[in-house]
């Protein structure tokens, strides 16, 4: 047998395209496919293979039999001002959108829903003609750190309930929105509203908590649904030990708000967490340059008025994020 043309990952692309109902194609399924930038997308479909422990009389083995089909992955994404957009209505629901301040522009809020929408998601590898298509697909969780010179990216986990080997693209036309990327000294990081220009990188991590562990009988080994769980919001700031401020709002168990911005021109993309509180966590003396202090930090909703426990704004020239596009 001759060996074919092996499919390059730069030729490779990834759609996603919002589901009307959990696990099934929209009747206009095309029309909604959106083709966004990636670094890489491991969403995959794996299913394990089991011995059995049948006895037949002979050592020769038996068939092996196959566990439920685990459809999950990260996708890592470059953040933007445009296409990042349509990662954060998928993690959040669709936004509110009003006219932004700047003429032309829009302010999109995002705050966690009752109900996160359910994706499609391909991965196309169309140099040999098979494209992966994944239903029933939800973010995870989400992370995002900046800090020092690199590629500014997001981390998307994703989980799915089907897998299907197709032969052609969900869309030979699908909505391609332009990429006006971010960079990590775009930056700018907020403790109770106010700069704090001490920190070398801060993270956000948001876990959305999904309930994977829903395998039904007659459901073929795919999970027929993906329930929502509690938020679980945290992150991390590296900074320079320069007073005693961080350490008193840890021991003092004093709840602060933190926010990360990145802005350029008319763009801006901020995640807000109003309430969070520190851990305690003392620096140490590690040699004789200066000293910086690790501060770990976890979000909660408590009372605010923002009514939510995490917030994130959007401001570009993208009039609506809508799951029907």
């Amino acid at each position: 047998m001759a060996i074919g043309e092996q499919q390059q990952g730069v030729y490779t692309q990834s759609l996603m395209a919002f589901e009307d109902a959990y696990n099934k194609d929209p009747a206009d399924l095309s029309s909604r496919a959106i083709l966004l930038p990636f670094n890489s997308n491991a969403l995959t479909a794996s299913q394990n293979s089991t011995a059995p422990g049948t006895i037949t009389g002979r050592r020769d083995p038996v068939e092996p039999i196959y566990g439920n089909i685990d459809v999950a992955g990260q996708v890592v994404v470059p953040v933007d001002a445009t296409s990042f957009g349509w990662w954060l209505t998928a993690a959040f629901g669709e936004p509110t959108t009003e006219d932004g301040t700047v003429e032309g522009t829009y302010k999109h809020v995002f705050k966690p829903s009752k109900r996160q929408p359910s994706l499609i998601m391909e991965k196309a590898f169309p140099d040999i003609g098979v494209y992966t298509k994944y239903n029933g697909c939800k973010v995870s969780a989400l992370e995002i750190t900046t800090g020092g010179d690199g590629e500014l990216v997001a981390n998307i986990d994703m989980m799915g309930a089907n897998e299907t080997i197709n032969k052609a693209t969900i869309s030979t036309t699908p909505k391609t929105p332009v990429m006006d990327r971010f960079n990590n000294f775009m930056a700018s990081f907020k403790l109770n509203d106010e700069l704090a220009a001490v920190c070398t990188e801060v993270s956000m991590n948001m876990n959305f908590n999904l309930d994977g562990d829903t395998y039904a009988i007659g459901g073929k080994g795919f999970r027929t649904a993906l329930n929502e769980g509690i938020l679980e919001l945290s992150g991390s700031m590296t900074a320079f030990f320069t007073d005693s401020k961080f350490i008193e709002y840890a021991e003092d168990s004093t709840t602060i708000s933190a926010e990360l911005i990145f802005e350029t021109g008319d763009f801006k993309l901020s995640f807000l967490y109003p309430e969070m509180k520190l851990a305690r966590n003392t620096p140490p003396i590690d040699g004789p340059t200066g000293i910086s202090q690790q501060l770990d930090y976890n979000a909660f909703y408590k009372s605010n008025d923002q009514n939510s426990s995490v917030i994130v704004t959007l401001i570009n020239k993208t009039a609506s994020y809508t799951k029907g596009v």
